[in-house]
């Protein structure tokens, strides 16, 4: 079970989501309809409704409903919320294409994406690797990359400082303990962040 603070922030981004979700779709799908040439200013447009409509399927996927199981290209769509607009990619390569990965895991993996996302102060690459059976690695890639503090903190047992930037770190801590899957910091490798390791512990 979820504690009652994170069900409810859960519950809250749910809510959100839907009714966001339909005007973003709807702008979205109605600047794609505007044929004829562009201009600058509809270019942006088109691009921030896009960037809108995608964040909010993140956000609803990672924060709030959930989702089932999942594939990799299933992974990398929902993922594709948290790198537009952003000097960001996902490098999804070292997961099989086939492998299909249980909810509650594909949560704690978008999750991860976050909190890896947020490490990359100038841009970089979010790197995925690993199975279910022996775990999965998740790590931020890039020019002065690091993990919050607040994660190191947080798989130590101690307080987790809550503030904007570093939300999703209670977040993948909380959901990773109800959903009975281990996390782990690695060895850091040529200065870089260390890989987080995500291990199905129990099964559901």
């Amino acid at each position: 079970m979820l504690p009652d603070k994170i069900a409810l922030a859960q519950a809250v981004c749910t809510r959100l989501c839907h009714d966001l979700g339909g005007p973003a779709g709807a702008l979205a799908g109605a600047l794609d309809l505007l044929d004829g040439p562009g201009d600058d200013a509809m270019d942006v447009a088109r691009d921030a409704a896009r960037i809108m409509d995608r964040r909010i399927r993140f956000y609803r996927a990672a924060v709030g409903a959930g989702c089932g199981d999942c594939r990799v290209e299933e992974i990398a769509q929902m993922a594709e919320g948290l790198t537009l607009g952003r000097r960001a990619s996902i490098d999804l390569a070292d997961l099989e294409p086939t492998a299909v990965f249980p909810a509650h895991l594909t949560q704690a993996m978008l999750l991860a994406c976050w909190t890896a996302v947020d490490a990359l102060p100038r841009g970089g690459v979010i790197r995925l690797g690993g199975d279910t059976e022996g775990g999965l690695s998740i790590w931020p890639d890039g020019p002065g990359a690091a993990w919050p503090a607040g994660l190191a903190a947080g798989l130590a047992g101690e307080a987790v400082p809550l503030n904007p930037r570093s939300v999703s770190v209670p977040l993948l801590l909380a959901v990773s303990a109800s959903s009975g899957i281990r996390l782990d910091l690695m060895m850091g490798g040529s200065g870089g962040a260390a890989p987080l390791l995500l291990t199905l512990a129990t099964r559901n």
